[in-house]
């Protein structure tokens, strides 16, 4: 076979691929955009923005992106704001996204100009209210089979959107926006009372845990401190660094990571007495205020999480990251523990060279069942598409030219497509089961 067949051959498989995409924040009642700010300021976009000289309350009044707090001005209003700043950003990857989205999705080809941007406007509102706008985007463009979302609307069902709730952040006593002690504020306002010592700590988990619908969720997850240290502290540690947090007196990271380590022990040794078995871990970033991102590490990561996944067999642990140096970390531990796979590109590692990096070594270390290909992570279904096609993209070369060098057949090569964008996913977390 030419290299052109084989192209043609693989980018026809990606083209007809289903896919599951387990980690999204969408609406179950209106997972699509209802305006043009749904699309051009997606916080993503939002940032580079700001990073490229617009000012933090520009477009958003609060400072924040308008996925966590209401912006404070009229959609029109904030694309104007916007407009200006786009061409700055051209040269990066969400630019390209973005681009593809507009084009591909919308059939939008113009300039971003203020009449262009008034029929862009139009044409957004117009879809967001067509009955089968969603249907559309998830089978024609996407080819989105079901997903997952950690953004649940009350009682809001959809049979395409199932549920899950990252509520075991709870087990860090501290991040990047708050402070231990504001931290132990929140803990005492869950439980009822001070929070003062590892067995309170363990009343606030099983408080939270039992407040849950656990058996509506496909996952639990959490969004864990890199200082997670590789041993269990004591009863007696963990009261003494919850007493220093109250008083705010300094904390190591080893004293930070200790608290993690004992709140995701407890909470898992809770959860046994539920049906729930599958934890999704995301690592690798922290939030400063007012909403800027970094990616965040430490070395004792990886062996922390081989220790709980040895310590609750029982378990499958779900990881992905947004520091490149975990790539290889977490590849090893899915290659090496039954219960351990890998996920996605979170974050800052959705960039196409980080993509291609993980994926090689996902492929060249892990078992493919145990490679989940794709998450969105997106608030607005219409960014699931630009995400799924930068992600086909960069799998598809890395098949072509492991075809072309003899280390995979045709046959490989769509079997690896088939599971690691659909049935790996699948069957991890049980989707629509």
């Amino acid at each position: 076979m030419t290299e052109t067949e084989v192209r043609r051959t693989i980018a026809k498989a990606l083209q007809g691929a289903r896919t599951m995409d387990p980690h999204c924040h969408l609406n179950p009642g209106k997972p699509v955009a209802l305006n043009l700010t749904d699309i051009l300021l997606y916080h993503h976009v939002w940032i580079e923005l700001i990073s490229a000289g617009m000012d933090q309350r520009e477009t958003n009044l609060t400072g924040l992106p308008h996925e966590l707090a209401d912006p404070g001005l009229e959609p029109a209003e904030r694309v104007r704001r916007a407009l200006p700043f786009l061409p700055r950003i051209r040269n990066s990857t969400i630019a390209v996204m973005l681009r593809w989205l507009l084009e591909d999705v919308y059939g939008f080809r113009e300039e971003l100009t203020p009449a262009g941007v008034e029929r862009l406007s139009e044409i957004v509102a117009r879809r967001g209210r067509e009955e089968g706008w969603q249907d559309r985007l998830f089978d024609g463009l996407c080819g989105i089979e079901r997903c997952i979302s950690v953004q649940r609307k009350g009682k809001v069902s959809n049979p395409r959107i199932e549920a899950a709730i990252e509520a075991l952040g709870v087990v860090n006593l501290a991040d990047g926006k708050r402070a231990p002690r504001a931290v132990l504020s929140e803990l005492d306002k869950l439980l009822g009372r001070e929070v003062r010592s590892a067995s309170d700590f363990a009343d606030v988990l099983k408080k939270v845990l039992h407040r849950l619908p656990i058996k509506e969720l496909r996952f639990l997850g959490a969004w864990v401190l890199p200082d997670i240290t590789p041993q269990l502290a004591s009863d007696r540690e963990v009261t003494r660094i919850i007493a220093q947090a109250r008083e705010e007196m300094p904390l190591s990271p080893d004293d930070l990571g200790s608290v993690t380590y004992f709140g995701m022990t407890r909470a898992l040794e809770l959860l046994r007495a539920t049906p729930l078995r599958t934890i999704q871990l995301i690592v690798g970033a922290e939030v400063f205020p007012p909403h800027r991102s970094v990616t965040h590490w430490r070395g004792g990561f990886s062996v922390a999480m081989a220790r709980l996944a040895g310590q609750f067999e029982d378990f499958h642990f779900n990881l992905g990251t947004a520091s490149e140096v975990y790539i290889h970390d977490t590849a090893i531990l899915a290659k090496h523990f039954p219960n351990l796979s890998v996920a996605g590109y979170w974050w800052h590692t959705f960039y196409p060279r980080l993509i291609r990096k993980s994926l090689e070594l996902r492929l060249d270390a892990v078992p493919m069942g145990k490679i989940v290909g794709f998450f969105s992570d997106a608030y607005h279904a219409e960014w699931c598409y630009p995400k799924l096609k930068l992600v086909k993209q960069v799998l598809g070369e890395i098949l072509v030219e492991r075809v072309q060098s003899g280390w995979y057949s045709l046959d490989d090569a769509r079997a690896i497509i088939q599971a690691i964008l659909h049935d790996a996913p699948r069957d991890i977390y049980h989707m629509g089961t």
